[in-house]
């Protein structure tokens, strides 16, 4: 599949430092200095506690699938179908959940609770997209 194609996304005061960080192969989440929440995606507000401003907490290690849909739909011309896009959670940062493409595993074998490692693929505008490996 080719994550180029498509709509670039929309880049506000709240998500830029989001895309900066991706460009550099890290992932950011939001972070709350005032109560230490995290959430995603970026708002410029603390979901938990409502404060303002909010920070940025950058994640490593792995992560968990939460949830999974594999897609058979060819949206955009030139799309391989089925492939998987999940939703993973990370251990220690309750609240934070991000959804990418799963790359490196046969759509059927994705599971809930499997391991995964976060990655970056290029996107639309030149961006940077979220997107997971599942980790043998």
């Amino acid at each position: 599949m080719d994550a180029t194609t498509g709509i670039p996304p929309a880049v506000t005061e709240e998500t830029e430092p989001f895309w900066t960080a991706a460009k550099e192969g890290r992932l950011l989440v939001e972070h709350c200095p005032a109560c230490g929440a995290e959430s995603f995606p970026p708002r410029g507000i603390c979901r938990s506690c409502r404060a303002r401003p909010t920070g940025f907490a950058e994640v490593t290690g792995r992560g968990e699938v939460y949830s999974l849909t594999v897609n058979h739909q060819r949206w955009l011309p030139g799309l391989e179908v089925p492939y998987a896009v999940v939703l993973v959670e990370f251990p220690g940062r309750p609240g934070v959940r991000v959804a990418g493409r799963l790359r490196g595993c046969p759509p059927e074998e994705v599971s809930v609770g499997m391991a995964v490692e976060v990655g970056f693929e290029p996107g639309p505008g030149g961006f940077a997209i979220p997107s997971f490996t599942a980790v043998r």
